[in-house]
């Protein structure tokens, strides 16, 4: 499959459940799931992704070609990090007060469009910072040999990874001892 072909499934999957994600949360008046499905989406481009890019003659098989796996895999704990780490704070916090004007919490008449737009930010921000993963994934330069440059490359992003984790954790106890 081309670059191309696998940019426009995976954003028509970000789409999709966003979309889904809107419906549902408006309808039951709730931001539970927001971030869950922010998670949910970068994890199902990631497999989608692995799966799709191999499936080009011309390239290498996911599982023969270390970038892809090092990427889909790097890509997968970022998020999956962010997935966990939002769910607890929301669990934490019981609920998010971002969305409780245009949910019309509090006396405030419900803003759907508003609303709406929170979803298609999240639809948006998922696909962008996806699509370093996809442009890898997508790929079909065969080189199945890492070089020094994919080495320091991954290290940096394990690096960022870290310090990401880092930070939420500091921040979370910093709001939780009362700023």
């Amino acid at each position: 499959m081309s670059q191309g072909f696998i940019y426009g499934i995976s954003a028509a999957i970000t789409l999709v459940i966003q979309l889904a994600g809107f419906v549902v949360a408006y309808t039951l008046r709730t931001e539970t799931f927001y971030d869950i499905l922010g998670g949910l989406n970068y994890l199902t481009l990631a497999i989608y992704a692995a799966i799709a890019g191999a499936a080009d003659e011309e390239s290498l098989k996911w599982v023969d070609d270390p970038r892809k796996i090092i990427t889909t895999i790097l890509f997968g704990c970022s998020r999956g990090w962010l997935l966990v780490f939002l769910a607890w704070r929301a669990h934490e916090r019981k609920g998010d007060s971002r969305f409780d004007e245009v949910l019309g919490k509090g006396g405030n008449p419900p803003q759907p469009l508003n609303f709406f737009v929170f979803w298609m930010v999240q639809a948006m921000w998922v696909y962008l910072i996806s699509m370093p993963m996809l442009f890898v994934s997508s790929s079909d330069v065969r080189k199945p040999e890492f070089s020094a440059y994919d080495i320091v490359w991954a290290i940096l992003f394990i690096l960022g990874v870290l310090i990401e984790i880092v930070a939420d954790i500091q921040k979370a106890l910093w709001v939780k001892n009362g700023r």
